[in-house]
């Protein structure tokens, strides 16, 4: 396949291998990576869904390979892909974890998995370039061999160690509270690094400071709130800074591999979007700072919610983001970065585009139908869900339920009447039937009327609601109930973005 330009500050939907496989190389300055153990499972599994208290979440996080990442036929087609390829960058990595797990596991699937992906940044990135994979101690080790061969040991960098201090404390072992990220150059000699100043607490009393060094002061003031003098020792000038808030004293350091000063989203945050992978936005925001300028482009493969496309954008970086969830994308589009007119690609944007979507991928087809409507959470049960492939909460009713369902092919009779059985059966407020094109036979209306209505104050609003992909390209929406935002509980007001 021949490659090709990509387009800036838009977001793709797909598997960043196919995606990434596509586009022109050195053309990129900073990639951050931040992979879920399983980007097509579901979070809430991967992040300690499992765990029976706070004490288990470790465990729960420690036992999510084997939750999510299965030894089946296509991971042993990936492990032996790569190890008969010599010219593979991680071929003797992947034959080295290979003889760890000779009869599989979850984790090799998951290597496997990373490593087909990690061997294609090389190529994308700039020889000024750099790239950040961030994880925690349960798979890094691993995966440090792999970034090893793929960038090769000579360009590593660092080990940074993030540490923050939320979530649950263990009794059986020490709480984990930290995350690591791997950073390589792709040219050691050439990577561009712009040098962060920490600040550094003076251990020593106040009172000895001041006699020891604000009596030397050459000067004063350094912004609001904060005062600095300088004091020679010996040959050395060193500046002595003071916080008038907290009565401090400090000096600025280089910035160290150990960063305890960024916590992460808690349940209070106001960044908090509410989903589960989400990092603060300081934290990228020092790592595209660090590594890369102005102008530069920053991808981030496994895009999530998005935090750092909006920190580059804050920072005036053009970006690029891929995620194999449209769910993931819709959050990016709806919730943090609304007012922004963002292009997509990889997405729908006809019904021609649909239908051959939907022949082609019907699940990944089915979780982006799903989202063209707010406030609806695609199903994460692929198989056995009563032909449900959509869930929402209507805010103004307690407990009520709206299901949807998704029809990729020609819709029958039949089906829907299977699906008004399912909308009555479960005793839910309100269905709606997604078709590719408008169904709306004398026999569909008569199906629609015997369903009734739901009354929410003076309003009422069919039980049973038909709706078509086609009437969605014509921007025609249908007549819902006001929806709680899926991972909030909050009332969803406004129209959707449109797609750029």
């Amino acid at each position: 396949m021949q490659s090709q330009p990509f387009r800036t500050n838009a977001l793709y939907y797909g598997d960043c291998l196919e995606v990434m496989r596509e586009w022109d190389g050195q053309s990129v300055d900073l990639i951050y990576l931040d992979p879920p153990f399983n980007s097509k499972a579901n979070y809430n599994i991967i992040f300690g869904n499992k765990a029976r208290g706070p004490e288990d979440a470790d465990l729960a996080q420690m036992t999510a390979f084997a939750d999510t990442w299965y030894w089946d036929e296509n991971a042993q087609a990936r492990v032996d892909n790569i190890k008969r390829a010599v010219a593979h960058p991680a071929h003797r990595a992947m034959d080295a974890l290979s003889r760890i797990w000779p009869d599989g596991s979850g984790m090799l699937s998951y290597l496997s998995y990373m490593a087909e992906r990690v061997a294609e940044m090389p190529r994308l990135l700039r020889n000024t370039g750099s790239i950040y994979l961030h994880c925690d101690p349960t798979a890094s080790h691993y995966l440090k061999l792999i970034m090893d061969e793929v960038f090769g040991a000579k360009n590593f960098r660092n080990e940074v160690v993030w540490c923050y201090r939320t979530g649950g404390a263990g009794t059986k072992r020490w709480a984990t509270k930290h995350d690591i990220l791997l950073m390589y150059a792709k040219d050691a000699r050439l990577y561009r690094h712009n040098v962060e100043k920490t600040r550094s607490t003076i251990d020593q009393p106040a009172e000895d400071i001041e006699r020891s060094y604000i009596k030397n002061a050459l000067a004063s003031g350094l912004e609001e709130g904060i005062k600095w003098w300088e004091y020679m020792s010996g040959r050395d000038k060193m500046r002595i800074y003071r916080d008038d808030n907290s009565g401090a004293y400090f000096t600025l350091v280089n910035a160290r591999d150990w960063w305890v000063d960024l916590n992460a989203v808690g349940r209070y945050s106001q960044e908090r979007l509410g989903y589960p992978t989400q990092k603060p936005l300081a934290l990228l925001e020092r790592i595209i700072q660090a590594s890369s300028n102005q102008g530069d482009v920053v991808l981030d493969p496994f895009c999530g919610c998005g935090t750092t496309i909006h920190a580059a954008h804050n920072l005036k970086r053009k970006w690029l983001g891929i995620d194999i969830s449209t769910y993931a994308i819709e959050v990016i589009r709806r919730e943090r970065m609304r007012d922004l007119r963002i292009r997509l690609e990889g997405v729908p944007k006809d019904l021609r585009a649909a239908k051959h979507f939907a022949a082609n991928n019907p699940f990944d087809f089915e979780k982006w139908a799903v989202t063209r409507l707010e406030g609806f959470a695609p199903n994460t049960v692929q198989r056995g869900d009563s032909g449900i492939d959509g869930r929402a909460k209507i805010f103004a009713l307690e407990d009520a339920l709206a299901i949807a369902q998704v029809k990729g092919g020609k819709p029958t009779v039949d089906q829907l009447k299977a699906f008004v059985s399912t909308l009555q059966g479960g005793n839910f407020a309100l269905g709606i039937f997604i078709t590719l094109e408008k169904f709306d036979t004398p026999t569909v209306k008569q199906w629609v009327g015997k369903a009734g209505k739901l009354e929410i104050g003076h309003s009422k609003f069919d039980r049973l609601v038909m709706w078509s992909l086609d009437e969605y390209f014509q921007n025609l929406h249908p007549k819902l109930p006001a929806m709680a935002h899926p991972r909030t509980g909050q009332a969803l007001q406004g129209e959707l973005p449109s797609d750029a």
